[in-house]
């Protein structure tokens, strides 16, 4: 990622940032954000390194370690400690914060706690949401905790950082909330349309002709629609990347309540591995026989499924089918057991609970 800190400003950012020439021995490299923050720095406000897909922590620790990461991802602190994430990986409190800080450079609790921060910013810099619903939303039991976590981070209150928001950051949606969700490039965003179209369970999800993939789903119990816009339009400006807007995909959500919808941008995330595994093709690249696979298909992701039983029964009915076969079947399904939804024509069911 580049990340480096300064010791004589406390701020963190990227190897390019074109801010200042510190000395070398001030300087201080950081393999994440979470890990200079950790350490004591702010993100810079001129590079925003705070704005750049993360690495994939998970893939650069320990299995049970890369377990614990997903969890977090998952926001399974937002409701139980961190004593409790240790006994689910099998490991004592003190062993997995020693792990934690070895591998990742912070604590287990520092993680979920940024989480929470930056997701803060992002809607601070990209939505209208007032400071008390967006604490809320963010994951926190009140504006003043927010206003606490974000300052301790970004070195500004909430109200400050909305403030130097420019004006390329504000997004608008007519009825819904839209969200940028980062990734590292490159992407072939080709190859995922061409995986999601034909795979669509009708009435639940559907591809427009223009890239938007749109579904139905449920969130605290009320209905929901999301939409990602993979139209090659999404992958941003390479020109602005870290200062004005990264490459990203532009999600547009529609929901009964926003408070879940950091656990909506993760399952975006891991629908289309975002998080993607770069490093591994890179790696790959080098090899004699592989490295000509590797170099012309750098931006291959592996896709997955927005909900976790729907990729279950998904996996069960695709067995011995041909993929059209096997959406046709799923939709049955989902037509049968699931409850209604008249959003459109295309949109009509939301797929069954396991219930």
């Amino acid at each position: 990622m580049g990340l480096q800190g300064v010791r004589t400003t406390g701020i963190y950012c990227q190897a390019s940032c074109t801010g200042g020439r510190p000395l070398a021995h001030n300087v201080s490299p950081y393999a994440s954000g979470v890990a200079a923050e950790a350490a004591g720095f702010r993100p810079c406000l001129r590079c925003r390194p705070d704005r750049l897909p993360e690495p994939h922590l998970a893939s650069l620790a320990p299995a049970a370690i890369s377990h614990a990461l997903l969890l977090i991802s998952d926001g399974y602190l937002d409701t139980h400690s961190e004593d409790a994430l240790a006994r689910t990986i099998g490991y004592s409190a003190r062993q997995l914060r020693r792990l934690f800080l070895e591998h990742v450079g912070a604590t287990p609790t520092f993680v979920a706690r940024s989480r929470r921060a930056h997701f803060a910013r992002r809607l601070l810099d990209e939505t209208d949401l007032s400071v008390a619903i967006l604490a809320r939303v963010a994951g926190f039991a009140n504006s003043r905790q927010m206003h606490r976590t974000v300052s301790s981070i970004f070195g500004f209150p909430p109200s400050e950082l909305r403030a130097k928001r420019r004006t390329s950051h504000r997004l608008t949606a007519d009825g819904g909330i839209a969200l940028r969700i980062p990734y590292r490039a490159p992407i072939d965003l080709a190859r995922l349309r061409a995986h999601f179209g034909p795979r669509a369970i009708p009435g639940v999800e559907t591809l427009t002709l223009d890239g938007r993939y749109r579904r139905t789903f449920v969130t605290c119990g009320e209905p929901g629609i999301i939409e990602l816009d993979l139209g090659d339009r999404s992958q941003g400006s390479m020109a602005e990347y870290g200062i004005e807007v990264a490459p990203h995909i532009l999600m547009t959500a529609h929901l009964p309540t926003f408070a879940t919808i950091i656990d909506e941008v993760a399952r975006a995330r891991h629908m289309l591995d975002l998080e993607g595994h770069a490093d591994a093709l890179a790696f790959l690249s080098a090899d004699p026989l592989l490295g000509p696979v590797a170099k012309a298909h750098l931006g291959l992701r592996v896709p997955g499924s927005w909900d976790r039983f729907e990729a279950l029964i998904r996996i069960v009915i695709g067995q011995q089918i041909s993929v059209a076969g096997a959406s046709t079947m799923t939709g049955r399904i989902a037509e049968a057991a699931g409850a209604s939804l008249a959003v459109d024509d295309e949109l009509t069911t939301i797929f069954p609970t396991p219930e």
